[in-house]
């Protein structure tokens, strides 16, 4: 089975499917500690599940999250798009960058780029992201990108911040 995910390109990066080659810098990134905001640490084993399951969602949802890399490099660097599992309440825009990336405007291009290509691609417009509380800084992208704070709610017996971005027609 092959995946039909679009492979989208900003001025420094490609976003495109996941790959098993990505394993390696997936256990990198999910070895530090700030990964607690993407469901880490993860061990090796767990992150196979995290790529087959982004993976996964293309294959079963026809859309799901992009691993971001720049131009010219292959290795991935993190990830952004369309987070969906079972148990969300809807699909939602997720984003992580490895921490030798940060403040770099990496995060803000990538996930600028997948707001927009789930808008144009799969017709789904004003999607939110799920912050922890005391996620400063996904929070400060989230508004950077002009979302605006909602609500809070509970997902995995654990509260979120709703931040709804704009549909992609504002801009």
């Amino acid at each position: 089975m092959s995946l039909d995910v679009p492979v989208i390109e900003t001025d420094r990066l490609i976003l495109r499917a996941p790959r098993l080659s990505d394993h390696a810098a997936f256990c990198a990134y999910f070895a530090e500690p700030r990964s607690k905001w993407n469901g880490g640490p993860l061990g090796p084993r767990e992150v196979e599940g995290m790529i087959t399951s982004a993976a996964g969602g293309w294959a079963l949802r026809g859309y799901g999250l992009w691993f971001v890399t720049l131009k010219g490099d292959e290795t991935a660097i993190g990830f952004s798009g369309i987070f969906h599992p079972f148990d969300w309440p809807e699909p939602e825009l997720g984003y992580g960058i490895a921490a030798e990336y940060e403040g770099k405007g990496i995060a803000f291009e990538a996930s600028l780029a997948a707001r927009k290509a789930a808008a144009d691609h799969f017709d789904l417009n004003g999607l939110p992201s799920f912050i922890a509380p005391d996620n400063a800084r996904s929070q400060a992208l989230a508004l950077r990108m002009g979302a605006i704070r909602e609500a809070e709610i509970t997902l995995r017996d654990r509260i979120a911040t709703v931040y709804r971005h704009p549909n992609t027609e504002a801009f």
